[in-house]
């Protein structure tokens, strides 16, 4: 059988793996191709986790922001977020030094940001919820009611067909109940914390994971009334000089903020701690706060690069466990790769040529070079958030209201980057304007100079104390 005879028609079965944003994305696109398409298939999602459940049985582990391209996008699609899954509209990001603090609004005066925060699953261990908030729980509810079919099983095996062109075996099930079925398609959206990315690895077809790195996210239980006064609708980014944290931020939810710190490296637990006690942090709490000693937490991967080869004929992957944006609006990433696979599958075939010419490539040029814009980018900001004076001066930079229009573009540069608003590429033409830099660069080699004579003070005076003990 020949690559070009791959295609989806009238009475196809897909299965896919995973019932998170990615594979629930694409059960809505193949939903919808199929019927432009005139074919009826059938859809099913394997997924064993409940995401009714509360703490980690049910969570995602994602800190939970619905960025306003994604929001707008499920609009369009008339996938409209269930009021009862919206925990906090966001409106504004605070930038915190140990020293400082500046808000961050919409670089269009007048204008209300589209972003939300959720939980993934139904909330922290120990919330009260009286009913379902699950974001991911909302999707699925979506899609099933376009007939998707949900099974609660961990696939153990794939089968890829000994003669071109076969169908793939799908196994799953525990003992008696050990179930293989047929499936003309098959889409991983199975994420990096499953050893489901391992399995496929470890197959025929050429596919590698892409690396990952540990991050680590709790939920803080606060009173509304504390979270209202002293959050609002605002999401806390911290540069506090930390060289082990590349990121971190407080969300706030409904009776919860949710920390998340992404590290350079593998982050533990003793990282959160340090963090939580930081006097920046401390002072965001209320007054006699401690941490508990117990709180749901977890440790998680994220994805620090693209896979290699995620398809071959019949088989396609996809959201975290394929290609992503770096650090950056994952389930936006989800959701366009699930439309593009989907387009490909429906539109020009499920062959490895299929998937590599109408997904892969394209994906790659819409992610993986824009990420190369924002490693350089964030390697700028992490330079920048781990000097005390540098940052320092950023920020007084943007409060200053002597240069209003170097102040509006360092506020554009910062709430792009941490919004994820628009591509790398476009932020870091903006960042080499060369207004910007003309006015940037002179103060910043000042603060760079008192940032060393600081650290030259500091060292003599460690000296002059041990010479003197």
């Amino acid at each position: 059988m020949r690559n070009s005879d791959l295609f989806l028609k009238n009475g196809s079965k897909i299965a896919i793996i995973g019932g998170g944003p990615a594979g629930t994305f694409f059960a809505h696109f193949a939903s919808r191709y199929a019927k432009e398409s005139g074919i009826d298939v059938s859809i099913k999602i394997f997924d064993r986790k409940n995401f009714c459940m509360k703490g980690p049985q049910g969570c995602n582990m994602c800190a939970g922001v619905i960025s306003e391209n994604l929001f707008n996008k499920l609009e369009e699609e008339k996938i409209h977020i269930a009021k009862y899954c919206v925990q906090r509209k966001i409106e504004a990001y605070n930038f915190v030094t140990p020293d400082d603090c500046v808000t961050l609004h919409h670089p269009v005066p007048g204008h209300i940001p589209k972003i939300v925060t959720v939980f993934r699953g139904n909330g922290p261990l120990s919330s009260s919820y009286e009913y379902n908030v699950s974001f991911d729980d909302f999707l699925l509810d979506h899609v099933q009611n376009q007939g998707a079919e949900v099974l609660p099983e961990i696939i153990k095996e794939l089968k890829l067909p000994p003669k071109q062109g076969g169908p793939v075996k799908v196994i799953y099930g525990e003992g008696a109940s050990r179930t293989e079925c047929e499936a003309d398609l098959v889409v991983g959206a199975f994420g990096v914390n499953t050893g489901m990315m391992e399995r496929l690895g470890k197959m025929s077809f050429g596919y590698k994971p892409p690396k990952t790195v540990r991050t680590c996210q709790c939920e803080i239980m606060l009173s509304n009334d504390h979270i209202e006064r002293i959050f609002g609708n605002r999401v806390f980014v911290f540069a506090l000089g930390n060289k082990d944290i590349k990121f971190a931020s407080i969300t706030p939810k409904a009776g919860y903020v949710t920390v998340n710190l992404v590290g350079r490296t593998d982050l533990t637990r003793n990282n959160l701690i340090a963090f939580l006690n930081h006097q920046a942090v401390r002072n965001l709490m209320p007054k006699e706060w401690e941490i508990p000693e117990s709180f749901c937490t977890c440790i998680s991967k994220i994805p620090i690069s693209y896979a290699k080869h995620p398809f071959a004929d019949r088989v396609v992957i996809l959201g975290d466990a394929s290609i992503s944006r770096t650090y950056k609006s994952g389930i936006e990433a989800a959701f366009n790769m699930a439309k593009l696979s989907a387009y490909t599958a429906f539109k020009h075939g499920i062959s490895d040529r299929a998937f590599m010419n109408g997904y892969f490539k394209p994906a790659k040029r819409l992610l993986a070079r824009d990420n190369v814009y924002g490693i350089f980018m964030l390697k700028i900001n992490d330079y920048i958030s781990s000097k005390r004076w540098i940052a320092n001066t950023q920020i007084k930079m943007i409060k200053s209201e002597k240069d209003l229009k170097t102040a509006n573009q360092i506020n554009e540069i910062l709430w792009n980057m941490l919004t994820g608003n628009v591509p790398y590429k476009e932020i870091f033409y903006k960042a080499m304007n060369p207004h910007l830099i003309s006015r940037v660069l002179p103060v910043t080699c000042v603060a760079w100079v008192r940032q060393k004579l600081e650290l030259v003070n500091v060292w003599l005076r460690e000296h002059r104390y041990i010479k003197n003990a």
